[in-house]
């Protein structure tokens, strides 16, 4: 995704919007600040690869780990995550060296987790059109038990059932993006293999991790790693792998590959998370009256829990009280059955007592969204039912001037407005005066 082109003067923006955008006019707003950092300098993502593993973080190089190897697996993200993956892979293969004898087996996984399959012809998209024909496309079905291996239990409980692929592969490598995740901290990495390559049960098992006493633990969030309890069961979760390589892929705040860091899958990793970390947190002076924000367009804002994610780094720039307009198409819905029904018990003392009586997936997402409308309105421009946005708490708008006509009510004709035009990618964070 290309830097949004307007002028600063103009007060004017182009938000995607799903595979499109949408036109917004501030011109008449007398106090607009768009937060996002500067775009990175053009940068060639074969260089930054080829650079990357020359010189591999705690590990050998991969061409290295591979000689000896028949069977090895690539993990990627799946068709829920820009397609960054794919740009880089075909020099990932060619790192891998000459086949051994007798031939190597080279297999992609989509590290799909809990999430729903899509057919083989777009299984074979996300990995990348130009794969050579003998390189087989698998995609991870979580409920699909005869698929998957027990490698070990985490020490907080965590059974690791994992993808037989990687369970029997002499080697496997990571390839995947490093950006905020809200309760993980990061993604990528280790995140490939837990939830990515794993069963239903070590995914619920590992995100119940995100729930303390029935409520959110303050050390999951966007950012956040050291004593992060899902972050480091996943640690755990990858450790028990053998033969691990992994390429992290840093991207700017565009959605552009700025950076790579490959190795070792848990040191290289925390490099990228520290790169990612200085290239994508946005400092902000003070917290706003109205925040605009777009989900970055497809795939982040494919539905609503994917969308979700920009809303918890938008609301981070929202002042109690304030009104955020989420900008997010949803052309999938919300993403899950299992996702709407947390909104129809109560609120949040009700969501947070069945989430201690009785985890299940999507719940802690649902909390995280109940939780910020207690705090801000959250104004969603979508392509959801009316009911559905309704359902949830939030205010349905079918475009942004109804959305800013909406916000008016709340926050007066002059309100202190931020414009975060790729919200999935970047986190604002209030600068701390002297």
């Amino acid at each position: 995704m290309a830097p949004i082109e307007h002028s600063p003067d103009a007060r004017t923006w182009a938000l995607k919007f799903g595979r499109g955008q949408v036109g917004l006019d501030l011109s008449r707003c007398a106090r607009v600040k768009e937060v996002a950092p500067a775009p990175c300098a053009s940068s060639d993502p074969d260089a930054l690869l080829e650079q990357a593993l020359a010189a591999p973080i705690a590990s050998p190089r991969l061409r290295d780990l591979a000689a000896g190897a028949r069977r090895v697996v690539v993990l990627v993200p799946d068709a829920t995550r820009p397609p960054l993956a794919r740009r880089i892979l075909p020099g990932v293969l060619k790192e891998l060296g000459p086949a051994a004898r007798p031939p190597r087996e080279v297999a992609i996984l989509l590290a799909a987790g809990v999430h729903a399959g899509v057919s083989a012809q777009i299984a074979r998209q996300v990995a990348g059109d130009s794969l050579p024909p003998q390189i087989a496309v698998f995609q991870n079905d979580a409920r699909k038990g005869a698929d998957f291996v027990l490698a070990g239990t985490t020490r907080r409980g965590t059974p690791v059932a994992v993808n037989r692929l990687v369970a029997e592969a002499d080697l496997s490598v990571l390839v995947g993006a490093t950006g905020f995740h809200y309760f993980a901290g990061f993604g990528g990495g280790r995140k490939l293999i837990v939830p990515g390559a794993c069963t239903y049960e070590t995914v619920r098992a590992n995100h119940s991790l995100s729930i303390t006493g029935g409520d959110i633990d303050p050390r999951c969030h966007s950012g956040a790693l050291e004593g992060n309890p899902v972050h480091e069961d996943m640690v755990e979760g990858l450790r028990l792998i053998e033969r691990v390589f992994a390429v992290n892929l840093v991207p700017d705040a565009w959605g552009q590959i700025a950076g790579v860091v490959c190795g070792d899958g848990v040191a290289s990793h925390l490099e990228a998370c520290s790169r990612a970390r200085a290239l994508l947190t946005v400092p902000i002076a003070a917290r706003c009256d109205l925040a605009i924000a777009s989900a970055g367009g497809h795939p982040t804002d494919m539905d609503l829990i994917q969308a979700h994610k920009s809303i918890d780094h938008a609301a981070a720039a929202v002042r109690d009280g304030g009104v955020l307009i989420a900008v997010a198409e949803c052309s999938a819905g919300a993403g899950s059955e299992t996702f709407l029904p947390w909104f129809d018990l109560g609120g949040p003392r009700a969501v947070s007592a069945r989430l201690k009586a009785d985890y299940k997936l999507n719940g802690q997402t649902a909390l995280s969204l109940i939780k910020k409308l207690e705090r801000i309105r959250v104004i969603l421009v979508s392509a959801l039912e009316a009911g559905v946005v309704r359902r949830t708490g939030m205010i349905c708008a079918r475009g942004l001037d109804e959305a800013l006509a909406l916000a008016e009510q709340y926050v007066g004709g002059d309100p202190l407005t931020y414009v975060l035009p790729n919200a999935s990618g970047i986190l604002p964070a209030v600068e701390v005066q002297a």
